[in-house]
């Protein structure tokens, strides 16, 4: 019995029942499979049992539409698991297992739309997107994986690498699979990314693999096989003969891969890298190598390279600094010593200067005091602070940050306040560091004039500071505005008045600040003032004058009792204006809803 027409039916009733059952009835489609059928039926009356079904649907009511598509889709189901085909010819074989750690598919597809476009289309602002759906876990949907394998080739590296070490890996083992599907071990960065994310999942199954792409891979694709091969002890002879390889994207690899290990042949090459010209390239390593013997051998390298520096022998200048580079983040006790006994030298060291070289001694210093300043050790910060006339003045703000962190709030008034008074040279470059300073330990609410939405300024998220209240009162001394603006508080009347009168003598787009300020000082007729700045600026002033959209942010420190009063003035102001001052009021009308324009 041939099925062709049966199958043909049953075609066309699947797309019936997605399209929805009063569709059915009329179709064309299904009409002429029915002569057909009935001529077939003369000989196979199940035929002409799927004609007259047909003919039911097609020919009936739309009421009765769903129930005859419900017959004839069994009978034709019925028809053909009974009579096609059901198996096929080869031999039996085991299917691969692999677990997931996702096995949901919930997610609907108001959020799964943007995050498959953001992973899958180029343009802008699509990194934050999938960066902020990791953050809060809605990679959790199994739709989301093939648009993440696709993330690993993006043209934003940042976006591929998240792709590789935040998303796939969630979805668990279940993955290798599709992952190792689409490898070219000739390919580049996107197939070492796949390579990458396979062995984090799979590590052991992962391994004959990895060897292979170390024989016959691309650069991209050995190195991360080198990667991943450097996390088998049993797999180090083979890192080991890359770490000597012509290619030094390859060198570079094997010896971040060996840094992890501390074995007598690892030991030994990391000892013979030292000494050699390529120090520079292998720092990465250096900073999380395990080896004793091989620190050792790099601290005792940067003291023949000092001791060459304190000559003013630029080789010797720029070796040090290397080897600098390469102590860079490491905070553990041997390193802040050395550092420190570096640091004893600062009178010497400050004096170093070779011709012909871009490094003097003022540079190791600041890198010298930097570091000592991240590892935080009591000893390394008193060093600091007791050769912090032998530092550079553009490192004075560190020496600032460094007494903040070690002395009281007094001391820290009655050592720097005096800088305020300076204008000129180096002594107004140590004010603006302490401006700096001050500025940076406000919290993110102090908010600005020019600042929509109302974040305060650009430093980040610094721990609570206590300042000295003798700030305050040098700061009105000294005239320097924004300390006064920074610290301004209540019941402070020096202050409140050296802000009103710098309305007058400051520009236009600083008012933010001033009546911010004002606002802390809880300075009972700031909304008079406010009217009477935005009169005297608009006289003079068009609709899209940047001072004046800045003058209008601020009154957002308004009382929000006040409303009334500046919707009065609102409806005094030229028609250009208006719809800019009442967007102003907005943050207003939030804290007092009950008062609307």
């Amino acid at each position: 019995m041939s099925l062709a027409l049966i199958q043909e039916s049953a075609k066309e009733v699947r797309r019936l029942a997605i399209a929805g059952s009063p569709l059915a009835v009329g179709d064309f489609r299904l009409k002429k499979l029915i002569p057909p059928l009935e001529q077939a039926g003369a000989k196979v009356p199940v035929f002409a049992q799927v004609a007259r079904a047909i003919s039911d649907l097609v020919n009936g009511k739309e009421a009765d539409a769903s129930a005859n598509l419900l017959n004839l889709s069994t009978l034709l189901n019925a028809i053909l698991y009974t009579q096609g085909q059901s198996g096929a010819e080869g031999e039996w074989q085991t299917l691969a297992m692999a677990g997931s750690t996702k096995a949901g598919t919930r997610t609907s597809a108001r959020v799964l739309k943007p995050l498959v476009e953001a992973l899958t289309t180029p343009g802008g602002g699509r990194f934050a997107v999938v960066k902020s759906a990791v953050d809060r876990g809605a990679f959790n949907d199994l739709r989301l994986i093939a648009p993440a394998i696709e993330a690993l080739g993006d043209n934003f590296p940042e976006m591929a690498d998240l792709a590789a070490e935040k998303i796939l890996p969630a979805f668990g083992p279940g993955i290798v699979p599709l992952l190792k599907a689409g490898l070219n071990l000739k390919g580049k960065k996107q197939d070492a990314r796949r390579l990458l994310v396979m062995h984090r999942l799979d590590a052991a199954g992962t391994l004959p693999l990895c060897k292979t792409a170390l024989e016959d891979g691309s650069v991209d694709v050995k190195e991360a096989a080198i990667t991943c091969l450097g996390q088998h002890e049993e797999c180090l002879p083979l890192v080991l003969e890359q770490a000597t390889a012509k290619n030094k994207q390859l060198r570079a690899a094997a010896v971040q891969a060996l840094a992890a290990h501390d074995r007598p042949e690892v030991t030994a090459l990391f000892t013979k890298l030292i000494l050699g010209k390529d120090i520079d390239e292998m720092a990465d390593a250096l900073r999380r190598v395990k080896s004793p013997a091989v620190f050792e051998a790099l601290l005792l390298e940067g003291t023949k390279a000092m001791g060459k520096a304190l000559n003013d022998e630029a080789p010797g200048i720029l070796r040090f600094y290397e080897v600098l580079h390469c102590l860079e983040g490491r905070t553990d006790t041997p390193t802040n010593d050395y550092l420190l006994g570096c640091f004893a030298k600062a009178a010497p060291l400050a004096k170093v200067k070779a011709a012909n070289c871009a490094i003097a001694g003022s540079d190791l210093l600041r890198r010298i005091a930097e570091m000592l300043y991240r590892i935080g050790s009591p000893p390394g910060l008193d060093a600091i602070l007791a050769n912090q006339d032998k530092l550079p003045v553009d490192c004075f703000q560190l020496v600032v940050q460094t007494a903040i962190r070690v002395w009281s709030a007094e001391k820290v008034y009655d050592v720097f306040s005096p800088l305020l008074q300076h204008k000129k040279g180096a002594g107004k470059e140590k004010a603006a560091a302490m401006e700096r300073a001050i500025r940076e330990s406000m919290p993110r609410q102090f908010a600005t004039g020019w600042n929509d939405d109302g974040d305060g300024l650009d430093s980040e998220e610094s721990k609570p500071i206590t300042w000295d209240p003798r700030w305050l009162d040098a700061a009105v001394e000294a005239d320097n505005y924004f300390i006064v603006c920074y610290l301004a508080r209540p019941g402070h009347k020096g202050a409140v008045d050296f802000l009103i009168e710098s309305i007058e003598s400051r520009k236009q787009y600083e008012s933010g600040f001033t009546f911010h300020a004002l606002a802390r000082c809880d300075y009972s007729k700031l909304t008079d003032l406010f009217l009477k700045v935005v009169t005297k600026t608009i006289k003079k002033a068009s609709q899209n004058n940047w001072a004046i959209q800045q003058l209008f942010a601020s009154a957002r420190f308004l009382p929000a009792k006040d409303l009334p009063k500046l919707d009065a003035f609102a409806a005094t102001l030229d028609e250009k204006f208006v719809d800019s001052f009442l967007e102003a009021l907005a943050p207003l009308r939030t804290t007092n809803p009950s008062v609307q324009p």
